[in-house]
């Protein structure tokens, strides 16, 4: 079997509340986002199979998949994509970074093993391990009475992960955290991601002014060793998220024992194949792991939920629907949810097909 045609479809995908705003460094203090740009892979072989891949990275340095497409397909034309690791080496080889793009290739690899073999991706990461992944759900209010309706929509939909939105002002910060864990019912869990920015001296005014509470924080600071010293000066609990980027990010923070849960995001890391290596060094020390990606439609959360049923339930902090924060569709069907919890399609493969009449015609195609 051997790739014959790389295609690539751009897709713009509305936020479902309107717009997401998050702290950032500008003077402002916060960016705003209503719209996100994903990208869907096709890849075709000589053997009639294709699969489907998507990754869809957001913020100030996105410069999304397209530009490394051009050096990827060159490379991988005429090979076989059953052969993953090789595929992860031909790319890897072929053009230096751009995990986003490699990601969506990888992805659309593992996709057509599945197919070729009739088997659902889970079965090829090693079978279920968990079946219904647990979901959060990002809470953006910044307002006491949205918060309590938000938190109070998602808890009747079966959640019971819920994620803050910080890092603007480390006085309101500390106000909203206070409010929903007070508002929180037993079993349910909040935590306050700050996405890299507090300075350090905001962070550690934060972490101090809820020690009280139950409560866990996710990455608080952009650098490792701001985290680590964040870690030393709490007994909260801490996530860490944007630097989990590869395998020596992954065995640097297990062996300081930084993080409670660290969270493997497959287009930040490069693809499924990384992914999955990162996952089970993280299991293997008994870290708790959130098995997800950036953000995308149902090609990406398929994957997202194979990714997720593969990992041991004990170990799986959580997950996400990425595609339930969109109001536009890059595939079908998408991987069910219900009571809280998404489960993975069966059917070979990722379960899920591009949906062409949502996506248009092609911007790239590569034969």
């Amino acid at each position: 079997m051997k790739i014959t045609k790389i295609s690539v479809f751009q897709k713009g995908l509305p936020y479902v509340g309107g717009g997401l705003a998050v702290g950032d460094r500008t003077e402002e203090r916060t960016r705003s986002f209503d719209t996100f740009n994903t990208t869907v892979v096709v890849v075709d072989t000589d053997a009639g199979i294709s699969g489907c891949g998507e990754s869809c990275p957001w913020g100030a340095s996105n410069l999304g998949a397209l530009p490394a497409m051009p050096g990827l397909a060159a490379a991988l034309l005429g090979t076989d994509p059953r052969e993953l690791h090789k595929i992860e080496r031909i790319m890897d080889a072929a053009i230096e970074g751009h995990p986003y793009a490699k990601s969506t290739v990888d992805m659309a690899c593992w996709d057509i093993l599945g197919k070729s073999t009739g088997v659902p991706v889970y079965m090829l990461l090693g079978g279920k391990l968990c079946d219904g992944a647990p979901l959060y759900r990002c809470v953006m209010e910044q307002e006491h009475d949205k918060i309590g309706a938000e938190m109070e929509q998602y808890r009747a939909a079966g959640y019971k992960y819920f994620k803050l939105r910080v890092g603007i002002e480390p006085e309101k910060d500390i106000e909203l955290i206070r409010f929903a864990a007070g508002i929180a019912q037993p079993g349910e869990i909040v935590y306050a991601d700050a996405n890299c920015r507090w300075t350090l001296h905001d962070a550690l005014k934060v972490v101090r002014a809820v020690e009280d509470l139950d409560v866990m924080i996710e990455q608080p600071c952009l650098t490792y060793e701001e985290c680590l010293h964040v870690r030393s000066r709490t007994n909260l609990s801490m996530k860490l998220d944007e630097l989990v980027t590869d395998q020596a990010m992954a065995e640097r923070l297990t062996q300081d024992m930084i993080a409670d849960v660290a969270c493997v995001k497959m287009a930040r890391i490069g693809g499924l194949t990384k992914a999955r290596r990162i996952r089970d060094y993280f299991v293997d020390h008994g870290i708790k792991v959130v098995t997800e990606c950036m953000m995308g439609g149902e090609i990406v959360s398929a994957a997202v939920s194979h990714f997720a049923a593969s990992t041991p339930a004990e170990l799986l902090f959580n997950t996400t629907d990425l595609h339930s924060y969109n109001m536009e569709r890059s595939g079908t069907p998408a991987p069910p949810t219900s009571d809280g919890r998404m489960y993975c399609h069966d059917t070979p493969g990722l379960g899920v097909e591009p949906d062409y009449e949502s996506l248009g015609d092609p911007v790239a195609v590569f034969e």
